[in-house]
């Protein structure tokens, strides 16, 4: 035993650790404090998850510096851990992990991108082939870190790397379609114009192939097509877009005469919720230098500086859409609250979540119709249609989306 550290100490924090009652996670780390100088091996992981638990404690949970500090202490201690013990790598990842978001959360992005980059170096070195463990962790928050700073080439590039990896263990692996938007999502921002559609394309041959085993809904399928077709739209990919419509009008037909063949869980809605946000991209492009959401990935996985501050101009955007003389200038401001509207009551009002929002898809096609071009009045349809279709209301989305589809063809009638 050291003779520096206090026998009587170290008799005491073994009573806590080993005693008949549960310490609190103050004591556990204060007992873990302890006794780590005297038996690293056995005490230093166990003090770099204490430390970690005590950062998510109601004690520190509004004391942002202070939880920081914990975090920052859970690194050193885990850098401590003989490197050769197989918990190594996962104490200090999971450390690294906390340390980043609480910097992102006191709005420190030079400094939570800098530890992202280290573990995507953690990962490398430890040849973290699976994205979806925590071996992967590092890679993936880096990629994402990237694309919220505007760097989507080098961002498309290592969704590309984790789209590689995670597709040995097959299409029906739920992470995979996620891994596809995400890289499909940056590739379009980067204007990597086939490669974007060339990973939405797999995306809806992952869906195609998924509902052919049973595994999926048909919903999934019509919102990946969807998607499929704005993309071809925007790239001026008329006939494209025409083939993935007529696709998804024939599923949504389907729905509406025979429903769903059975009740599938709410991924479905989270995933029109993602696709939807995306749509929204081009209104939401950010000043230049200026950090913004990456929106092909769900809101829990942007920086939390970045959820915070998106979602806190509503107010100011429901102003702006009020305030707003021109029609067409409505619709557009009206479609950018609309859409952050539906990120936001995702995270919050899952019970009420289209008795919310259905009225401002109603609102959204109301002013559509003020203009004079048919372009946003089949948007609108087409953005309700989707609405509805997550709501499982498929003969009214049906109807919405049939006129979509005949405004379309009278806007360019050689379609």
């Amino acid at each position: 035993m050291h003779e520096d550290v206090d026998q009587d100490a170290v008799l005491r924090a073994r009573n806590v650790l080993l005693g008949s009652g549960r310490p609190t996670r103050r004591q556990e780390v204060e007992a873990c404090r302890v006794l780590a100088r005297v038996s690293p091996a056995t005490y230093l992981p166990r003090l770099s998850k204490a430390l970690i638990y005590l950062g998510f404690s109601d004690e520190y949970r509004k004391l942002g510096e202070a939880q920081l500090a914990l975090y920052e202490e859970a690194v050193e201690v885990a850098r401590a851990v003989d490197p050769s013990d197989p918990q190594h790598t996962d104490l200090l990842m999971n450390a690294l992990r906390w340390k980043q978001h609480q910097l992102f959360e006191l709005a420190r992005r030079p400094e939570g991108l800098a530890v992202r980059e280290e573990m995507a170096g953690l990962d490398r070195r430890t040849g973290g082939a699976d994205p979806d463990t925590l071996a992967g962790l590092g890679v993936d928050l880096w990629a994402r870190g990237l694309a919220e700073e505007g760097r989507h080439r080098e961002a498309a590039e290592l969704f590309e790397k984790l789209v590689r990896r995670a597709r040995p263990a097959g299409p029906s692996e739920g992470a995979f379609a996620w891994r596809l938007l995400e890289w499909a999502a940056e590739a379009e921002a980067a204007g990597l114009r086939q490669t974007a559609l060339a990973a939405t394309g797999e995306l809806v041959e992952r869906e195609r192939d998924q509902l052919a085993a049973g595994r999926t809904g048909m919903r999934s399928l019509f919102f990946a097509l969807l998607r499929l077709a704005e993309l071809h739209e925007g790239y001026a990919r008329a006939d494209e877009a025409s083939a993935a419509l007529d696709e998804a009008a024939a599923l949504l037909a389907e729905l509406a005469a025979h429903g769903e063949s059975k009740q599938w869980s709410g991924y479905q809605s989270t995933y029109w919720v993602v696709l939807l946000g995306l749509s929204g991209r081009a209104a939401e492009l950010p000043a230049p230098g200026r950090a913004a959401p990456p929106l092909g990935a769900h809101f829990h996985e942007w920086s939390p500086d970045l959820r915070q501050s998106y979602f806190a101009e509503l107010p100011a955007l429901r102003d702006a859409v009020e305030a707003a003389q021109d029609p067409g200038e409505r619709f557009r401001l009206h479609r950018k609250m609309m859409i952050r509207s539906v990120l936001h009551a995702e995270s919050g009002h899952r019970n009420r979540f289209f008795e919310l929002l259905l009225p401002l898809f109603d609102e959204g096609v109301a002013l559509a119709r003020q203009t004079a071009d048919p372009a946003p009045v089949a948007r609108a349809l087409f953005d309700r249609a989707s609405a509805l279709t997550a709501a499982h209301r498929f003969v009214d989305a049906l109807a919405d989306f049939q006129e979509a589809l005949e405004v379309r063809r009278h806007k360019d009638p050689q379609r």
